[in-house]
């Protein structure tokens, strides 16, 4: 069972927030007004991080990058004109969170805190400062946020049908190696499932 303890702080009492996501638990501490001003942030962290369920009690956990996070998302601590750069982990230059045994894109934690339709919806810094997480500086685009076009992976199935090396196509591309393999991972589990339809 993996768990991750992070504390978001505000004022007065401290909670502890338990989510529960695929047979998996973390601990996330909450330091809010009252019980209503808990439960709501309670509700939100775990939209953000699609939990099946959460308990909330009285407590205290460690405070992390990702309690910031949250932080200042309910107390909507961000400023029109400053950048706020990620203090955690990177993923192909794009801030991320590993819980759950899952990597999370932190912008896309924030659409979904903040209850913005995600479906199709992406969000890129407008600022052109690759860390920034500021909600006031995300440019919103709608469409796939991808690497590789149609048109683009057309061209790597056919410089892999001849024999190509995966290496040397990644940097013609400016991709990473492994962009290319869990594409072909995805495209593979696609054609077994059509195939047993």
């Amino acid at each position: 069972m993996e768990s991750l303890e992070l504390v978001v702080s505000n004022k007065d009492e401290n909670y502890t927030l338990k989510i529960h996501k695929n047979l998996q638990n973390c601990k996330i501490a909450l330091t809010a007004n009252d019980s209503s001003h808990a439960q709501a942030q309670a509700e939100d962290i775990c939209r953000s991080l699609d939990a099946t369920s959460f308990n909330l009690s009285y407590g205290h956990c460690k405070f992390t990058p990702l309690s910031e996070l949250y932080k200042d998302l309910s107390s909507n601590n961000f400023n029109h004109k400053k950048c706020s750069p990620w203090l955690g982990k990177f993923s192909n230059n794009v801030p991320c969170i590993y819980i759950f045994k899952q990597r999370y894109y932190v912008r896309s934690l924030i659409l979904k805190y903040l209850d913005i339709p995600r479906e199709e919806v992406f969000a890129r810094p407008s600022c052109n400062c690759k860390s920034c997480i500021n909600p006031y500086h995300f440019a919103y685009e709608v469409g796939k946020n991808t690497k590789l076009g149609s048109g683009d992976w057309n061209l790597v199935l056919a410089f892999l049908g001849q024999g190509t090396g995966i290496d040397q196509i990644a940097g013609a591309f400016k991709i990473h190696r492994s962009t290319i393999y869990r594409k072909l991972k995805n495209e593979r589990i696609l054609a077994g499932a059509q195939n047993h339809s």
